[in-house]
């Protein structure tokens, strides 16, 4: 099912993996890395914020699978990174977060022929210097290219908010923000169908749904979960169709018309930190399984999903994103097989610091 191509050593903990969507750079991708050191190791400064250290790699795929690193950055511990779906203004952005408790936005250049990441704008979510940045989300709906001229973000953080930023020309402006979990908020992600809607999860085991356009209050809620909700990714294929993962080992599936009940509940074996559709018929999920490595999850039939296909790395699964290179592309120059439905993933795990590259065949039904 798996193979793996090329691995990485990132030096510190990795726990983000994700793949370029911009046409001429889906053979790009980024991870992020998240070190905890200790005051003898923290040499810049002795206070908090200095203590969480970390990097960001940019990596281009080559021929026969090889990892060509393009860039490294020395920033503070990343938490989340993601790519805006679309293009805004022509430019291809990187939003990240990270544990000094600021949403970065870089742009991706390329200088005759040399790609690398710029800053382009950064802010402090909150006024508080103990606040981690967790998580956050792009509002590009159905990842439709229209390249608007503003577009609006959502980021949890460590203390519970939730805060909604607008970026602006090259500027960010904060919207909103409000107490959503009593503690950590995990995760915080738009509906791809209705870009008002905000779902988050947080320590407290709430999964909650608010409306941007009728306040801070959640307009449904719910505690099935039973441990912290950690990943929660809309289908930008299927209207009604919401995925959640949660440290109690649970993928749940959901009919956003109704959240009082999910559609099904599958264990993973490990508390699922990460989920992600696939980028093609959005009928795979691919879940960082912590403990329980990654596994690809057959969606198809909602009620009843099933595991197709697991990968271990030797320690904490973390992140992982699938590229959107499509399958001819791979065969073509990547990974020669004469297997039909092949995707690329990107994989990486946290106490061993391993990034692994790998191709893996699903069923083509």
């Amino acid at each position: 099912m798996f193979h793996t191509l090329d691995s990485f050593d990132t030096d510190f903990p990795a726990d983000s993996v994700e793949w370029c969507p911009a046409n001429l750079f889906r053979d790009i991708f980024v991870c992020g890395t998240y070190q905890l050191m200790k005051d003898n190791e923290a040499t810049l400064d002795k206070s908090k914020s200095l203590k969480r250290l970390g990097h960001i790699y940019m990596f281009r795929v080559i021929d026969n699978g090889r990892l060509y690193l393009l860039q490294m950055l020395k920033v503070p511990a990343v938490l989340d990174m993601k790519w805006m779906h679309v293009m805004y203004q022509n430019k291809i952005l990187l939003g990240v977060v990270n544990s000094l408790g600021y949403l970065q936005v870089y742009q991706l250049k390329s200088d005759e022929g040399k790609e690398a990441l710029k800053l382009l704008t950064e802010t402090k979510i909150s006024h508080s210097d103990d606040v981690l940045a967790l998580s956050l989300d792009w509002c590009t709906g159905r990842w439709m290219d229209n390249n608007k001229s503003n577009s609006k973000i959502v980021v949890s953080d460590s203390k519970g908010y939730v805060s909604l930023f607008e970026i602006n020309e090259n500027e960010l402006n904060k919207i909103n923000s409000w107490p959503a979990h009593e503690f950590e908020a995990w995760i915080a992600a738009f509906d791809y169908w209705n870009i008002n809607v905000i779902y988050t999860g947080g320590d407290d085991c709430k999964f909650q749904v608010f409306d941007t356009r009728i306040g801070t209050h959640p307009i449904a809620l719910n505690k099935i979960h039973g441990a912290g909700v950690t990943s929660i990714h809309s289908n930008a294929t299927k209207e009604f169709l919401l995925s959640s993962g949660s440290y109690d080992d649970t993928l749940r599936l959901w009919d956003t018309r109704n959240l009082k009940r999910f559609v099904s509940e599958t264990n993973l074996g490990g508390g699922v930190w990460r989920l992600k559709w696939d980028p093609f018929a959005r009928k795979y999920l691919l879940a960082a399984c912590m403990y329980g490595g990654f596994k690809i999850i057959d969606c198809e039939r909602t009620e009843a999903p099933s595991v197709i296909g697991e990968y271990k790395h030797e320690s904490l699964a973390y992140g992982c994103d699938w590229s959107l290179l499509n399958s001819a592309e791979i065969t073509e120059r990547i990974h020669r097989t004469q297997e039909r439905n092949v995707f690329l993933i990107g994989t990486c795990s946290f106490y061993d610091h391993v990034l692994k590259l790998s191709a893996t065949y699903l069923r083509d039904d």
